[in-house]
């Protein structure tokens, strides 16, 4: 009887032993799958962190790019805007000091631009130089004065013809002119006096209208000034 007590109790003993050992191997089974878990999650954030930073990067990256003109127009235009700086200095150091201060309307064989007087949209075969009442307008070429007249739009003016075929005509000139037709005139040598005679350009304020032609085909006067 002592003996099977003995035994029964050795039964329980080992199996409590096993039950034990399972729960041990569980609970570091489980431990061990946490862990790897938890790496794993920590390696995903760490992804997520990198690649959100990343993200950040290349959109501060793109911001900062965006702030200088990358696209074809932009350069377009920045070159556009060296290349009348550049105009500018020239224009500066050309003879058009002989006809005013400043462009306040360009030629133009193609593109419109506005006519404050008419108030339309026009083309504008001429060249607008700003200047103050009565400033004295010189010859941009050495040739012969072949006529002084009155022009039913733009007023009092001067047609003179170089040597090489070139015909300037300076016009919005007061009525009281320093040349007379026939007259062998130079380079820089007074034409006359800016006036307000125009009747198609009156609200542009003083200003010298001029005109050019190269075998009677109209050419843009400010490549007479370089």
């Amino acid at each position: 009887m002592k003996k099977k007590l003995l035994e029964k109790d050795g039964f329980y003993l080992g199996l409590f032993a096993c039950i034990c050992l399972l729960a041990i191997g569980g609970v570091w089974f489980t431990k061990n799958n946490v862990d790897e878990l938890a790496s794993n999650n920590e390696f995903v954030n760490n992804t997520e962190k990198s690649s959100k930073k990343d993200d950040e990067l290349h959109l501060i990256k793109k911001e900062n790019n965006d702030a200088v003109p990358t696209t074809s127009e932009s350069e377009e235009n920045l070159q556009q805007a060296k290349q009348k700086e550049k105009q500018q200095v020239k224009e500066n150091d050309s003879k058009l000091g002989f006809l005013g201060k400043a462009i306040t309307r360009e030629y133009s064989e193609k593109q419109p631009s506005y006519s404050e007087t008419l108030a339309v949209w026009e083309i504008h075969k001429g060249l607008d130089v700003s200047a103050e009442k009565n400033q004295a307008i010189k010859s941009l070429l050495s040739g012969k004065v072949v006529d002084v007249f009155k022009d039913d739009e733009n007023g009092t003016s001067v047609k003179v013809q170089s040597d090489n075929d070139v015909v300037v005509i300076y016009s919005n000139l007061n009525e009281k002119t320093k040349v007379k037709k026939g007259q062998v005139v130079k380079e820089g040598e007074l034409l006359g006096n800016v006036g307000n005679t125009s009747i198609v350009e009156s609200e542009e304020g003083t200003h010298v209208h001029i005109e050019a032609f190269k075998a009677k085909q109209a050419i843009d006067p400010m490549n007479l000034t370089k």
